[in-house]
């Protein structure tokens, strides 16, 4: 259910208090939704049931291999000073969460495209047998490394949140717009403070962040 209200009639302002402590988990007893601190999704964020909107952000990250040692104590450096700058300038209570993944590599696009070409090259000329047959082992072979997950990649991501104060729609509609600014902001800075190094930085969609979970829960993996 959704927790926001959008004050049409007077209730108690008691009723308004986000109340939800985690607790220990009793595994085998619960249900997902018991366990998970999140209540539910709006526009690109993540209601918490602890009272919080989550924003995901992605960074493309910086490849240390192809910098000298000097070159990467000032990657360090320079990263240390934006921490202290982004969670300094917050509130007290500012909590900022890092996250490498390993996820992997989604094919979807690339089997769409390979799909099409097949179905092209066997509309227009069916008589050549051979070159449809090639098209369609590669359809069967991205889509069977896709299915397979034997093809990874590295995931930098960055979880921000802000405090909603209670369980009005108002409140979260104005927690949404701070948070969209933070988010802006944030990447502004990061991308700001490692521009040497090309960094790159962008918050992640709704279907993102549920693909994102997904994979946490570990839904995809065998």
């Amino acid at each position: 259910m959704f927790p926001f209200k959008t004050n049409q009639r007077k209730e108690p302002l008691d009723d308004y208090i986000f109340r939800y402590e985690p607790k220990e988990l009793d595994t085998g007893k619960q249900t997902l939704q018991d366990m998970s601190l999140i209540q539910a999704q709006y526009q690109d964020f993540f209601i918490t049931k602890t009272g919080y909107l989550v924003a995901l952000i992605e960074g493309s990250g910086v490849n240390l291999d192809l910098l000298n040692e000097l070159e990467q104590e000032d990657v360090f450096d320079e990263f240390n000073a934006f921490l202290m700058s982004t969670i300094g300038e917050g509130d007290i209570g500012e909590v900022q969460q890092y996250l490498d993944m390993t996820t992997p590599v989604a094919f979807d696009e690339y089997v769409l495209y390979w799909k099409k070409c097949y179905l092209k090259v066997k509309e227009e000329n069916p008589i050549n047998q051979a070159k449809v047959t090639l098209i369609a082992s590669y359809v069967d072979y991205y889509q069977n490394l896709q299915l397979t997950n034997q093809m990874s990649t590295k995931k930098h991501l960055i979880v921000i949140r802000q405090k909603i104060k209670d369980k009005k729609q108002t409140s979260l509609e104005l927690a949404a717009t701070n948070l969209h600014e933070k988010v802006t902001q944030f990447i502004k800075t990061l991308e700001n403070s490692l521009e040497n190094y090309d960094m790159e930085a962008r918050q992640l969609s709704s279907m993102e962040c549920r693909k994102t979970l997904k994979h946490l829960m570990n839904f995809s993996n065998h």
